[in-house]
């Protein structure tokens, strides 16, 4: 339930259940989430607001500044 909640759109990074350790090897249950922001999108015309994560965040800002630059030179 938490993991379709909780996911980037575009690579599926979800949560990662993990363990926290001490000095005494004790091992407590500790959830692992994905650095996730919102971001608006232009599809069909329309402004979509997704969940996608910082890498995926990063890879469409590049793709809309060169679309930007070909635009512009164009």
């Amino acid at each position: 339930m938490e993991k379709d909640k909780y996911g980037c759109v575009i690579c599926g990074k979800g949560i990662q259940h993990a363990h926290l350790v001490s000095f005494s090897k004790r091992k407590i249950n500790h959830i692992r989430r994905p650095n996730l922001h919102t971001h608006h999108l232009v599809i069909d015309s329309q402004r979509v607001k997704i969940k996608v994560c910082t890498t995926c965040k990063r890879s469409l800002r590049v793709d809309e500044r060169a679309a930007q630059s070909a635009s512009t030179n164009a």
